[in-house]
């Protein structure tokens, strides 16, 4: 052994026959006596080695994960660099018999203390028998069957451009001057003065975030290894994930007059509003209720900046046609100047896209003939061949499936009976249709819908409560609980031109705070049918809740989905952020440990003429509804 100039030791290797003497004989330099410090090398014992295990820098080590360290260390790298392969294998024979003792020993000296604790009968079910001892093989990878950053199509295609302070200003051209007029001149005259116009825009950054964090408890556990993951990694990955979710639903979804908990304007609208209607050409924000009662039309509120008719197109619950494409397109080309296909995108719901999937299939089959065996050539229908994009007269728009085009998951109820966590009173309400319409409302319960059909029927109503926190379980005839969660819709049989108004009114106080309340509306009575859909909620004043009044005029139908094309240029639509997703720790005041995540952002759609929204797409049916 030699003293090193930093104090460190090294074994300098000696020759094989000093490495034999070495490693052989009773006088053999053992490898569990090289992690132990020099002073104490002759005062342990392999007891007290299999008890207390240390290396170099003092740390207890369990047999079973063995660390090397120190001289050890040193000693095994030589071994390893050494070419004489026999004395390698003849060294690793003799460590990992004398491990073997040890860890013998080890187990032996906790027999006993198992055998205890098996026969405790105070611990509860699980823990007085052999099962809580049970040899565990744990995946350190945690099985998820939620999104992934895959799902978040949206945020991960538009583009991000940085706002340097709260409120983001644009300017949008919208002419180069009059091209009614003439622009010939006589020789030696002059041609007439041309003026553009513009207008400047803006939109203040919206905060979100979420709250996340541990237990002290948990915090220790992670750090000594005794849980499967790494507590905080897998609460940052789950906060992160929350977040960027409800950022993708509230590109589509989000509602100004939608407060947070205290009552304050904290949204953005987003592209459905933005693009439905609107009193002015500038944003429209709108802060808590300040009356009694307030009013929503089907969900669609007359917000956001004005579009242009065209660029809506409501489908009445008929299913999503190609030729509704190139239509869409040539508006798009001929409404909004767009030139450029390169960058537009339609993003719509899984069931959409198999249904055109399931058009393009049907019609081949009816065209081209029976599906041609397997092995066999010729002319006939060939299946199994995807649907990326459709290419239309003025470019292709490529197609992507986005699961955050509901403004809730898979756009129902929660379906156990069992409400989020610190969610408000579960509401009570009242449904009837009637045919005397308020001043500025349409039924759209029609004779001929989009499917040549009668809208016509009786419909069933449930409706929830909701807050920054989360929603409670749906209320019909009576309240869902965990043990009848699939309760009764209030059933109203409507006329065509008639609408249905929905007195809406809170429930006791349970402590936690309303911000809205939403609709939901079947044609079964069931809230697990895939018909019952939310159609769209109203605003709450959390500092006076009071009645709400809702007007569902079919303007927005259960069991249908949309469809969003759009153009992903910084010049027409993008994410103004004034910060990446930021991790802020918060003062430790309990045995937890908090933090939040934050995103200031706001969705800019600078030209809605360049974009395209489908509403009410219905389901495509063959041989049912063709």
């Amino acid at each position: 052994m030699e003293q090193m100039p930093n104090g460190s030791r090294v074994l300098r290797l000696p020759d094989r026959a000093g490495l034999t003497a070495l490693t052989q004989g009773s006088n053999a330099l053992k490898p569990e006596m090289l992690s132990i410090p020099m002073s104490e090398r002759t005062a342990r014992s392999y007891e007290k080695i299999a008890k207390s295990w240390h290396n170099e820098d003092h740390q207890v080590v369990q047999p079973g994960s063995r660390v090397l360290g120190g001289d050890e260390a040193v000693w095994m790298r030589h071994l390893m660099a050494n070419p004489n392969v026999s004395l390698y294998k003849n060294h690793m024979n003799q460590l990992v018999k004398s491990y073997s003792l040890v860890r013998q020993s080890f187990l032996n000296g906790r027999a006993l203390d198992f055998e205890r604790a098996l026969a405790s009968t105070n611990l509860g079910a699980g823990y007085a028998d052999g099962n809580a001892m049970a040899t565990l093989n744990l995946d350190t990878t945690m099985t998820s069957v939620l999104y992934d950053n895959q799902h978040l199509v949206l945020w991960n295609w538009l583009n991000r451009v940085p706002s340097i302070n709260p409120l983001y200003q644009w300017t949008e051209r919208d002419q180069y001057g009059s091209t009614r007029g003439g622009f010939a001149f006589a020789q030696g005259g002059v041609p007439a003065t041309g003026i553009g116009a513009w207008t400047r825009n803006q939109a203040q950054v919206c905060f979100f975030g979420v709250r996340r964090g541990i237990t002290d408890v948990e915090a220790q556990s992670g750090l000594l290894g005794g849980v499967m993951v790494d507590p905080v990694q897998e609460e940052d990955r789950d906060g992160a994930f929350q977040l960027l979710g409800l950022a993708e639903g509230n590109f589509t979804f989000a509602d100004p007059s939608v407060t947070d908990n205290y009552g304050n304007t904290v949204n953005y609208p987003g592209m459905i509003m933005q693009m439905i209607d609107g009193s002015t050409f500038n944003y429209q924000y709108f802060g808590p209720n300040t009356g009694s009662t307030s009013q929503a039309l089907n969900g669609l509120q007359h917000y956001g900046r004005a579009a242009a008719g065209v660029n809506v197109y409501d489908l009445q619950g008929k299913f999503l046609e190609f030729g509704d494409l190139n239509n869409a397109a040539g508006t798009l080309y001929n409404q909004g100047k767009l030139g450029s296909f390169a960058n537009v995108r339609m993003f719509a719901t899984p069931n959409t896209l198999v249904d055109m999937s399931n058009l393009r299939a049907f019609t081949e089959r009816r065209l081209l003939g029976p599906e041609i065996p397997v092995g066999r050539s010729g002319m006939g229908f060939v299946t199994g061949e995807p649907i990326p994009s459709h290419a239309t007269p003025f470019g292709t728009i490529p197609f992507t499936a986005s699961i955050f085009l509901n403004e809730v998951p898979n756009g129902q109820p929660i379906q156990n009976g069992n409400g989020d966590a610190l969610s408000p009173a579960q509401p009570t309400f009242t449904a009837n249709a009637t045919s005397t319409l308020p001043t500025g409302v349409t039924s759209y319960f029609l004779a001929s819908n989009g499917m040549d059909q009668s809208d016509a029927a009786t419909y069933y109503y449930w409706v929830t409560a909701a807050n920054d926190n989360g929603e409670t379980a749906p209320v019909g005839s009576s309240a869902a609980s965990a043990t009848t969660p699939d309760v009764d819709g209030v059933a109203v049989t409507v006329a065509v031109g008639q609408i249905v108004t929905l007195t809406i009114t809170p429930g006791a106080s349970n402590g936690n705070v309303l911000t809205r309340f939403r609709v939901y509306r079947g044609t079964y009575n069931s809230i697990n049918d895939v018909n019952t859909q939310i159609i769209g909620h109203v605003a709450v004043n959390p500092n006076s809740p009071a009645a709400q009044t809702f007007y569902d005029n079919n303007s927005t139908r259960s069991g249908t989905s949309i469809a969003l094309i759009l153009e992903r240029t910084p010049n027409n639509l993008a994410v103004a952020q004034l910060a990446p997703m930021t991790k802020y720790p918060l003062a430790i005041v309990e045995t937890k440990v908090e933090w939040l995540l934050l995103l200031y952002h706001v969705l800019t759609m600078k030209a809605r003429q360049r974009a395209y929204l489908f509403l009410n797409i219905g389901r495509f049916l063959p041989y049912v509804n063709t």
